[in-house]
């Protein structure tokens, strides 16, 4: 019998494998894949040491918590990663089953059962084992510290096998987002601590919590070339009270993103409107920067333009003189990639219904640039350009965080330290910036262009392209 179940259990997370690999760009899917086959090589060492195995055994397996865990992303929507994880300076590493909403929300998957749940609930803890009361502070406060577009992650506890009443009502006043069946507290089979206890029901009552699965989701990894003892198929019980079931949903695909334009927050760059066609010959693109995500246009209300960005507005080839062969074979291959991506079409998607702003700094310097080698036109579409945005103080917050040099400049600094202190996004092509700002602990919010130059005054030494 436990045989039959061990197997039965092993081809269901194979199948559960085979499904993950429909899970395109969502980071870590290899981890959840790995702790899968962990899984699977536990029950199959189970397997050749067939007299030791019981069924609590193969019951007591990671792979319900692992299945739920896939459930989750499979119904969630715009899932970007699984067990992934979060730390911040003075606060103890948590790890988040489903990060979904792009990022703006967490997903922790619980399976185990309502009744050891709510024991752990009432007595505050056993034995070095959290209630989930405390686990949610420790996610909230986290979440705080690592906001998304300025917002803080909405956190919600799923739970799988149902949740008290009690305990769901607890969770929200702390605020957070409660999914699963709720079951009255009087439900559970759990003796009314409001009146006193006789003594068979406390001694009931620890029997039960040392009874209970308290597992957290972290699964037991087995290396695959160990060896299987008795011992660590033991381990593997914990007095389970109810079987883990193996989910098999169906991936509900999201489709193709719908929007054109690509961001970068927390160090992770998405570019949406998967289909853009962007040349791979520009040298500040990487293809390692490039997956797709969507962030939803709501998100954004406050723009910061970086000096590349007005330049690349007003430049003449975004404005109709892209059909040029340049003597500067940098402007020749941004008029190339200008003619397949029109750069001025995503600007204007960015600033739709955005405030926009510039700090007085990257004015002055953008100013110097236009003066000396802008053209007519472009300095014409310069003040016009200008009118419309709102013109800030700059604010050099990173002074005493990032140093200056190599891709950092002053000017650089004081652009991005504007941005975070008016909690703007900062439109920018200097990704040299931030990836070095990056490696000092700073993480920008930003939206990303193509880079383009001041092309006017270069049309006249320039061989016009017959428009097709």
């Amino acid at each position: 019998m436990a045989a039959a179940l061990a197997s039965r259990k092993i081809d269901e997370a194979n199948v559960l494998v085979e499904k993950l690999n429909e899970l395109q760009g969502v980071e870590g899917v290899n981890k959840l894949k790995k702790r899968i086959r962990a899984e699977i090589n536990f029950l199959k060492k189970a397997l050749r040491k067939g007299s030791d195995l019981k069924e609590e055994h193969i019951m007591c397996s990671n792979l319900g918590q692992l299945g739920a865990l896939y459930d989750a992303v499979s119904q969630a929507s715009q899932v970007v990663g699984v067990l992934q994880n979060f730390s911040s300076q003075h606060l103890e590493k948590i790890v988040v089953d489903v990060v979904a909403e792009n990022g703006k929300q967490w997903i922790k998957v619980i399976l185990r059962c309502p009744k050891a749940l709510h024991l752990l609930y009432i007595m505050g803890g056993r034995k070095g084992v959290k209630p989930l009361d405390e686990v949610a502070e420790d996610f909230l406060i986290m979440a705080e510290h690592h906001p998304v577009f300025y917002a803080v992650p909405q956190v919600v506890f799923w739970f799988f096998s149902g949740v008290s009443e009690s305990l769901a009502s607890n969770l929200e006043g702390l605020g957070i987002c409660v999914r699963g069946t709720r079951i009255p507290d009087d439900e559970l089979g759990i003796p009314d601590f409001t009146v006193n206890d006789s003594e068979s029901d406390c001694e009931n009552f620890s029997d039960d919590i040392e009874d209970m699965t308290v597992n957290g989701s972290e699964c037991n990894e087995v290396a695959g070339d160990d060896v299987l003892t008795s011992q660590d198929i033991n381990s593997r019980t914990t007095s389970c009270t109810c079987e883990p079931k193996l989910h098999s949903c169906e991936v509900h695909s999201e489709g193709r993103c719908q929007n054109e334009f690509e961001y970068s927050a927390h160090g992770k760059t998405s570019v949406v409107e998967c289909n853009t066609n962007v040349s791979s010959s520009s040298a500040d693109l990487e293809s390692s920067d490039l997956c797709c995500t969507v962030m939803e246009k709501k998100d954004i209300r406050k723009l910061n333009l970086d000096v590349t960005a007005i330049i690349a507005y007003v430049s003449a080839t975004t404005n109709g003189g892209a059909n040029f062969t340049f003597a500067d074979k940098v402007l020749t291959e941004q008029a190339m990639w200008e003619r397949q991506n029109p750069v001025k079409k995503t600007l204007d998607q960015y600033f739709q219904g955005c405030e926009l702003m510039v700090c007085q700094e990257a004015v002055d310097h953008f100013s110097d640039i236009i003066n000396t080698i802008g053209g007519p036109a472009e300095k014409k579409r310069s003040q016009e350009f200008l009118a419309r945005v709102t013109v800030v103080p700059g604010q050099d917050i990173y002074e005493n965080q990032v140093k200056i040099g190599g891709k950092v400049r002053k000017l650089s600094r004081i652009i991005f330290g504007t941005s975070q202190a008016l909690k703007a996004i900062t439109v920018t092509s200097n990704r040299g910036f931030v990836r070095s700002v990056e490696q000092q602990g700073i993480k920008p919010v930003v939206l990303y262009h193509e880079p383009r130059a001041l092309t006017e005054m270069k049309e006249s030494s320039a061989t016009p392209i017959q428009a097709s």
